[in-house]
């Protein structure tokens, strides 16, 4: 099957589409788009939007697509397919005019059969239009609106392999071979039989034959069917997180000599094996997640998805030491589970926030009940290919699961997936808090839920904000045994039993449900600590996964410091307009790591090297509004102009017994960790320009140092671009970044200060950013200017506090603008 990008091309449009729009609201304005396109991100916030801070203040509205398509003249007669790999959300598709097909699921691939809507291949241009419709509100966090993934084309004999139609699995794998199964699906749309040969060849990274086989089957008319035969590959190199060795797959389906289509793809080997006295293995090998979970979006591009912003993303997870990714809570992308197949990452891959019980009033439980097997289906067959997902998550935080009627969902989704993929494990990613709350409500007390008051009446008493208010209480709750056995029937469904910040059930679930395997799947980052203790500690529990891994757009401050008594215990769980972003990740969102990444590291016995952090002296002594979200406000520099002789609060990370800090080669002191809390250790200093150093000790011994010196006060601009290979497309199907620093002569990042940043390029200066093909002027057709800034810590920056590491950052260096702190720019060329 030919498979092509449609992403040049495009217009947009504000408005339904409807057909009576035209007459009442008059001609809307079109603007030339490249896809994938995010058109939220693109237009003014309102502080008064009705999902606010889930949202992140940024407008929810109706766009209308459209594309002229002229296909080749081979293309007549043949099946013509449209896939589209995301769109939020309730999408309905029309060709020339004719309803084509819809998908109420903003984060499902989907494909359409087009051929009977098309006029005659290379005489007419036909038409596509795609209305968006956007409930708002519709998500808990930044939704993103519009096609923000690709779109492709695909045009296959009427004989043709199934639009995703090929699995291999492995049956058996063992020392020396690996028994494959190849299910192939094959469709024959002519109005008479066909007699064919199915045919798979698997060739290794050096392009040699590791495998082949076939077998002959007759095609009734108009029929289709799933063909099963084996493979056997001999001396298998098997994929891993560690080592992710990937083959190439190419199935055919051959009549009379000729290839009537074929697919390929990458495939890797791998043996998953489960159990409570070993927990995971991955080829025979114990293997503990060190896991976080993640949204869609990409920052200031909002939830476009770019192959080299996919990659950098698992790169960045994966210098940081993560070896898995939850993608929470809708279907990863395509882009990116290759990147986690060809880097090495562990995916939980999930299908869904919601069941048939709302958190927003437009969310997937409005069409959940229709839609779920079809949702599922096409989730599995963008899966199970890839080596990366290793688990399904059926759901995340299901108020559905206590209930003993309502919870036989789960059983439904899990027969489903069971049925179309044999081969992964399922999970469910319980907040037994959340169960606990439904219970309350059924008893007549406090019902969870948007628009509802928290105990004090401050602020609206939905999960979060609840969860972080508990504090200490939540952990009793959450350790309840009448919890757990309301869920009991829940999670007996699933293979692994996923639990949401529930670390207080790790210890007794091992003797009260012997024969149960636990996830930590969402964890708070201060627990780090006690519960990467247990992970190791206890083998039935496989791992941990991070709330969060990755920053992300919405739900808007609560990662973030609040300073000062004035403000209320809940009144900081979200932040006010302007603030955009969570700031909870353990990297932000132009890819830099915060403070508690490195602790994370040192925790998890993948980093020697001790880290300093410095809470800013601005603010020593204040009282400090934190959610169960905030590890640490410090940040990496020793920059505070004008507060010379002042106090300021440094922490060192370290595994270590004691640590010694020196401040200008004074010691301030030599102190064991934190109480209650590893490798975490505190320092009461006086800010003096100059050098801070951290020396850690073990057994008396020292075992590593760090330092932070001043940066100088004369600046200047450092530029970096960063590409994938070197090369940027002309079409603009891909982006580079381009990290611009604000250093001194030595190269030392100067946190205070904020310069403006002009970026240009020309033909000149292709070379210097890594632009490899067509003269720039071509680069500027339908491209779009993306700019993040960062370096300011005043409040109404882009990035809020994600300052701490003094950068600017310009994605997509493709113009020529004037970006100053503070602000987002977008234009088009």
């Amino acid at each position: 099957m030919k498979k092509t990008k449609l992403h040049q091309g495009w217009s947009v449009e504000v408005g339904d589409g409807g057909a009576f729009s035209a007459l009442t609201g008059g001609t809307p304005e079109r603007k030339a788009v490249v896809l994938p396109h995010d058109h939220l991100v693109e237009i003014p916030r309102d502080a008064k939007e009705p999902n606010g801070p889930g949202n992140g203040y940024f407008h929810e509205e109706n766009v209308v697509y459209y594309k002229e398509l002229q296909l080749p003249e081979e293309a007549e007669g043949k099946r013509v397919w449209l896939e589209f790999e995301g769109v939020y959300q309730n999408s309905f598709v029309y060709i020339n005019g004719a309803f084509a097909g819809k998908c109420a699921y903003g984060y499902s691939n989907f494909y359409l059969d087009i051929t009977k809507f098309l006029k005659p291949a290379g005489k007419e241009t036909n038409e596509i239009k795609v209305i968006v419709k956007n409930g708002v509100p519709s998500g808990r966090w930044y939704t993103g609106g519009g096609i923000y993934r690709d779109v492709n084309l695909m045009i296959a004999e009427p004989v043709h392999i199934a639009p995703d139609g090929v699995f291999l699995y492995a049956k058996e794998v063992e020392e020396g071979l690996a028994s494959l199964e190849v299910q192939l699906e094959a469709a024959n749309e002519l109005g008479k039989q066909r007699r064919v040969t199915l045919k798979t060849t698997l060739t290794d990274r050096e392009g040699q034959i590791a495998a082949e086989g076939e077998m002959t089957v007759t095609l009734g008319e108009n029929e289709k069917n799933t063909y099963r035969f084996p493979l056997y590959v001999k001396n298998p190199k098997l994929w891993s997180a560690e080592d992710p060795y990937l083959y190439t797959y190419k199935a055919e389906i051959i009549a009379e000599g000729e290839v009537l289509d074929e697919e390929t793809g990458r495939y890797g080997i791998r043996k998953l094996q489960l159990d409570p006295v070993h927990g995971l293995r991955v080829n025979g090998t114990t293997v503990k997640l060190r896991g976080g979970c993640i949204h869609h979006d990409n920052g200031v591009i909002g939830t476009r998805e770019f192959s080299f912003a996919a990659r950098e993303r698992v790169r960045g997870l994966k210098a940081a030491g993560f070896n898995a990714i939850r993608s929470s809570h809708y279907p990863m992308s395509r882009k990116l589970l290759e990147a986690c197949d060809e880097l090495g990452m562990y995916v939980m891959d999930e299908f869904a926030d919601v069941w048939t019980s709302s958190k927003v009033a437009f969310d997937y439980s409005m069409h959940m009940t229709e839609w779920w097997e079809h949702d599922i289906a096409n989730m599995v067959r963008k899966d199970r290919n890839h080596p990366c997902v290793i688990m399904y998550s059926i759901g995340n935080e299901i108020p559905e699961v206590g209930s003993p009627i309502d919870s036989a969902w789960g059983k439904k989704l899990s027969d489903r997936l069971r049925a179309l993929d044999p081969t992964r494990y399922i999970t469910n990613c319980m907040n037994l808090l959340l169960v606990g709350i439904e219970l309350l409500s059924k008893m007549g007390q406090e019902q969870q839920g948007a628009g509802q008051q928290g105990p004090d009446g401050e602020a609206p008493a939905e999960i979060n904000t609840m969860m972080s208010t508990l504090g200490e209480k939540m952990r009793e709750i959450m350790a309840s045994p009448m919890l757990a056995k309301l869920t009991e029937e829940a999670a007996q469904q699933v293979d692994i039993v996923g639990y949401n910040y529930a670390l207080g059930r790790y210890v007794p679930e091992g003797t009260e449900y012997p024969n149960r395997v636990l996830v930590g799947s969402e964890t708070n980052p201060p627990d780090l600590d006690w519960n990467w203790d247990a992970v190791e500690k206890l083998p039935y529990v496989i791992g941990d996964f991070d709330w969060t891994a990755w920053d992300y757009l919405g739900e808007t401050g609560i990662g973030v410091t609040g300073y000062g008594e004035s403000t209320g215990p809940m009144g900081m769980m979200y932040a006010p307009y302007p603030y955009k972003m969570a700031y909870c990740g353990d990297i932000n969102l132009i890819g830099d790591r915060r403070a508690v990444s490195y602790w994370r590291e040192i925790i998890w016995g993948l980093r020697d090297k001790p880290y300093i952090a410095v809470q800013t002296p601005a603010h020593y002594g204040e009282p400090k509004l934190q959610s169960t979200w905030v590890f640490t406000d410090a940040f990496r520099s020793w920059n505070f102009a004008g507060f010379e002789g002042k106090n300021a609060v440094v922490e060192v990370y370290a595994d270590a017994d004691e640590v010694e800090l020196f401040v200008n080669g004074t010691s301030v002191g030599r102190k064991g960790p934190q109480e209650n809390k590893r490798a975490r250790f505190i320092f009461d200093a006086i800010y003096e320009p100059g050098k801070v150093e951290a020396v850690a000790y073990k057994d008396g011994k020292e075992t590593g140092r760090d330092e932070l010196v001043t940066a100088k006060d004369e600046v200047q601009l450092k530029a970096e671009v960063r590409s994938e290979n070197g090369f940027l497309p002309a079409d603009g199907s891909d982006i580079a970044y381009v990290d611009v620093s604000v250093v001194d002569g030595d190269g030392v990042l100067n946190m205070d200060r904020a310069l403006d940043v002009t970026v240009s390029i020309d033909a000149d200066l292709q070379d210097d950013v890594a632009v490899i093909g067509e003269m720039v002027e071509q680069y500027h057709q339908g491209c779009e200017i993306v700019y993040g800034v960062r370096g300011s810590r005043k409040k109404d920056s882009f990035f809020k506090r994600s300052t701490a590491e003094g950068y600017y950052k310009v994605l997509k260096f493709l113009g020529a603008d004037i970006v100053t702190p503070g602000t987002a720019l977008y234009a088009c060329m």
